[in-house]
């Protein structure tokens, strides 16, 4: 019960603080058309009656937009659970009450997860929107396996709680969280395929690639919304992104731990 009134208490302070801010709803009705229109004319400049070839064989069809869209969607999530987490503890330590607040019984992941969450409501919110205004703008669209598409979609979002925890254990050592949240959050959207298919880069990234599971969430929703050809059985991948759940969330917690009781023992832990 403890937990839970931590985050529902975390939970209504960031609603408070984005609902003060109104220009951000704003902002995601202008997002994509800044983000996705020029690989929306790049695309109409390398197609031939409609087909783009090379696209097409890595693929195995011509939406490239529609390729586009998804990742950009799925990016959404990434980037929300790093810069929230990540700038979660930024902000406190910046406000001088980190210490303060981790003085307290409550539970230290509950205190992170709890801004977290709201922040999860709020880009379900914003994809939504991104479909709407591409739809609109460049035509995007999508079958009808929604649900399943979900279904692969929510299991990775659990999984980088877990690798969030991770990178809130580095925003600790380092005091800074910008530099670190884009590292991990540019890096990881890169090697997952957010805005290109993964087969184009060299051998070695490859299979780093074929490593990380959000790699099998922008090919897994693509292969239902958008009919594309997947890397291996949509059964497999699922698979995958069900494993990462746990070793992320055991790996992330053990680091966040760690770190936290070093920083404790230094005495550093509200300091920035």
């Amino acid at each position: 019960m403890s937990f839970l009134n931590v985050l529902k208490a975390r939970f209504l302070i960031s609603m408070k603080i984005y609902f003060r801010y109104p220009v951000n709803v704003l902002m995601t009705l202008f997002e994509p058309l800044m983000w996705l229109s020029p690989f929306y004319f790049m695309g109409k400049a390398f197609s031939v009656n409609g087909r783009i070839e090379g696209f097409e064989k890595y693929t195995g069809n011509s939406d490239y937009i529609g390729f586009m869209v998804l990742g950009f969607m799925v990016s959404a999530y990434v980037s929300m659970i790093f810069w929230s987490v990540g700038f979660s503890l930024k902000d406190e330590m910046r406000q001088g009450v980190l210490e303060s607040n981790w003085s307290s019984p409550s539970n230290r992941i509950a205190l992170l997860l709890g801004r977290t969450l709201f922040q999860f409501l709020a880009t379900t919110f914003e994809v939504i929107l991104i479909g709407i205004v591409c739809h609109f703008a460049f035509g995007f669209t999508v079958n009808k396996n929604i649900l399943k598409a979900i279904s692969f979609l929510l299991p990775g979002i659990i999984g980088l709680f877990g690798l969030g925890l991770f990178v809130a254990s580095l925003v600790l050592i380092a005091k800074e969280a910008g530099p670190i949240v884009d590292i991990t959050n540019s890096t990881l959207n890169a090697l997952s395929g957010m805005a290109f298919p993964i087969k184009v880069m060299p051998r070695g990234f490859v299979f780093i690639s074929m490593i990380l599971p959000m790699t099998y969430v922008n090919d897994s929703i693509r292969a239902l919304l958008l009919g594309q050809t997947p890397l291996m059985p949509l059964y497999k991948e699922f698979l995958i992104i069900v494993i990462s759940i746990f070793i992320f969330w055991l790996v992330g917690s053990y680091a966040f731990a760690k770190v936290e009781r070093k920083c404790k023992e230094l005495g550093i832990l509200g300091t920035h």
